[in-house]
């Protein structure tokens, strides 16, 4: 039988949990691009599933959880602010802007 969207939001939920926990592990920061290469997913693909909005909330999550990555490492590591400021003005990281 086929899985429901639910089914395959829920799997690609735990998937996306996993790979930043890994990332976390490793010290790494975890980017879109490696989050698509684990969720085995190319652009067009990952764009389609992103018009759903039951696939936009996870992918909207990871970009909140990249944030926040990145926010708390500007805070906690005196040396990384300027690398996470231009990482954050990233649309696909929080898209912030300079006032």
């Amino acid at each position: 039988m086929a899985k429901t969207r639910t089914q395959r939001a829920a799997e690609m939920r735990g998937a996306i949990e996993a790979y930043f926990e890994t990332r976390r592990a490793e010290g790494r920061f975890p980017t879109e691009a490696g989050m698509l290469l684990q969720l085995d997913l190319g652009e067009d693909e990952y764009r389609k599933l992103g018009e759903d909005r039951i696939f936009r909330r996870e992918f909207e999550r990871a970009r909140l959880a990249r944030m926040d990555w990145l926010e708390n490492q500007m805070v906690t590591e005196g040396g990384k602010a300027t690398g996470c400021m231009n990482a954050l003005k990233q649309e696909k990281n929080g898209g912030y802007a300079d006032k």
